[in-house]
């Protein structure tokens, strides 16, 4: 007879990751990549939650259940329009499936880092329904519970522009085993629990490109001489000055700063805010966060990698010539933050997520109630505050258009289908 599990307590730990994700970011992308995926702790979670719901299931339930990290390295592999997803399932007598298709740009998807590999795959069930709602999770370990190795197969490592330390792979499944996780069809439902949270973590390592490219750029400037800075009055100097004193320089810097500095506020506080999403007692406190991650998430990862390889670019400038050799280390940072605009979906992607489905969806009420929440903590009579809420003003009028248009549009198209399908049209 099975020992009673022990009960569950949420990693509540938001901002602590966050941390862990900009740190490490900052240091050496791959380091972040591989094996500390940016969504790892929200698999892990899902997979709890699974386990909980279905405690007898499979073994892997009974595994995640009294998980200690050594399960191996979680995968979750989908990219871009999932509705297109072709990848297959098909059901077995002992309750299992077995997978057979590929998958593109899986990160770290084969290694001898950790005893397993377990992936996550979207697959589709036979009679699914087209589209993306007849999409299904499943569990695919690498190693199986007697110990075989499954049919996983790495075709062949990607060469990519950098971050040349993380294994890429095109991995085949033929005919792999694999196990359902959560509902048939509802695969998506049980993949975007842990995507705000891997779009933010994401950002952070853009952040943490930045800062990594702003103080080779900022100790570079302050030894290099060149020229002399312009200064009010007649003081005195002889020699050249070090560049971090000539203004050109000092606006690539500070601006650089100013992006580290004020995003990471804006990225804890959104981590508090994916914490007060799933555990804050009050229901309304929960939908007020949740509101907030949902809106802010997309904007702050295309933000924040958009600034991170374009500010790398710039960091490399203040360098010259020696920025575009390796040895500094700067260029590194310029193709590796690239790929970070790409990652968990692209910044394009983001913009119309956030378009249709956060801002245009609801008709702007949620983007209204959180700009009115946001305008009550300033003051009206402040000069520099006035200007932002002058800006939320324009931003709610803005959306109000944007909504009223995207309605028409939609009555449109349906008023055009319906005539379509009249035979008293023709």
């Amino acid at each position: 007879m099975n020992a009673p599990a022990p009960k569950y307590r949420p990693l509540t730990f938001g901002v602590t990751r966050v941390a862990l994700r900009d740190g490490v970011g900052g240091t050496r992308y791959v380091m972040a990549d591989q094996p500390l995926q940016p969504y790892a702790h929200r698999i892990t979670d899902r997979l709890v939650h699974w386990a909980q719901v279905a405690p007898d299931r499979t073994w892997m339930a009974r595994r995640v259940r009294h998980a200690d990290g050594s399960t191996g390295d979680w995968r979750h592999i989908s990219y871009g329009d999932l509705g297109l997803v072709r990848t297959r399932a098909v059901p077995q007598a002992d309750g299992s499936y077995q997978i057979s298709g590929t998958k593109i740009f899986i990160s770290g998807g084969e290694h001898d880092l950790s005893g397993n590999i377990v992936h996550l795959v979207l697959a589709r069930i036979p009679d699914a329904p087209s589209g993306s709602r007849g999409l299904s999770l499943f569990l695919a370990p690498k190693i199986l519970p007697a110990g075989a190795r499954n049919t996983i197969d790495c075709e062949r490592i990607e060469d990519k522009m950098g971050l040349h330390g993380s294994p890429t792979c095109v991995l085949r499944f033929d005919a792999a085993s694999a196990w359902l996780v959560g509902d048939p069809n509802r695969g998506l439902n049980a993949m975007f629990v842990m995507m705000n949270a891997a779009r933010l973590h994401v950002g952070l390592q853009g952040l943490g490109l930045l800062e990594a490219a702003w103080q080779k750029a900022d100790a570079y400037s302050r030894e290099r001489r060149q020229m002399r800075a312009p200064r009010a009055g007649a003081q005195a100097r002889t020699g050249p000055d070090p560049i971090a004193e000539h203004p050109a320089m000092r606006r690539i810097l500070d601006t650089q700063r100013a992006w580290i500095d004020g995003g990471r506020v804006l990225a804890y506080h959104t981590a508090i805010e994916l914490d007060m999403a799933r555990h804050h007692p009050l229901a309304q406190r929960r939908e007020s966060a949740q509101r907030w991650c949902s809106l802010v998430t997309p904007v702050l990862k295309s933000a924040f990698t958009q600034q991170a390889f374009h500010g790398a670019s710039e960091c490399l400038q203040v360098l010259g010539g020696h920025g575009y050799m390796r040895e500094w280390g700067v260029e590194q940072i310029v193709r590796d933050a690239r790929v970070s605009m790409i990652y968990e979906g692209t910044n394009e992607i983001q913009a119309i997520d956030l378009l249709l489905r956060k801002v245009l969806a609801d008709g702007g009420s949620a983007i209204g109630a959180l700009l009115a929440d946001l305008g009550a903590e300033l003051d009206a009579s402040a000069p520099g505050q006035s200007a932002v809420l002058r800006r939320f003003a324009a931003l709610q009028m803005l959306t109000a258009k944007l909504a009223s248009a995207w309605m028409r549009i939609q009555k449109a198209v349906a008023r055009d289908k319906a005539r379509a399908g009249d035979p008293a049209r023709w």
